[in-house]
């Protein structure tokens, strides 16, 4: 597995807008397509390679303020989840929000993810709650570098 940094608005990308619609909006019977992603062009896009198939793309966006950044997306390939894909992923968002200086990373996880990132250090925090792009239950969370 190969992690790559990806250029907004590249073929790769197109490659992360494909997967996230097929892992995070069919199955609820939604699509990506009428979303505007002009904001991620300014963000942090990391993709996840064999080869040339993307197996799971992170997006970090950057500083929220002096000291937060945010992981906007975590998605992998359904075939290829639980075998350490999204970890690594993640793993290297960290790591470049620590080159940032960022002193927290926070998320919206869906509950169904939370225990993923519970085992990677991260904490919950308030109430559940469902997401207007995606309405299925999500909790904020956070981990402090």
């Amino acid at each position: 597995m190969d992690i790559q940094k990806i250029e907004y608005d590249s073929e790769k990308y197109q490659q992360t807008l494909n997967l996230r619609n097929k892992v995070m909006r069919v199955p609820l019977g939604l699509t990506i397509e009428e979303e505007d992603f002009s904001h991620e062009a300014e963000q942090y896009i990391l993709g996840a390679f064999d080869d040339e198939f993307l197996l799971g793309v992170g997006v970090l966006s950057q500083k929220l303020d002096e000291s937060k950044m945010k992981v906007e997306y975590l998605c992998v390939d359904s075939q290829r989840q639980s075998a350490g894909v999204g970890k690594q992923l993640l793993s290297h968002l960290e790591l470049y929000a620590k080159k940032e200086h960022a002193k927290t990373i926070e998320l919206e996880a869906r509950v169904s993810a939370q225990s993923f990132y519970e085992k990677m250090g991260y904490v919950a925090y308030g109430d559940t709650y469902l997401m207007a792009i995606a309405p299925v239950e999500h909790i904020r969370m956070e981990k402090f570098l």
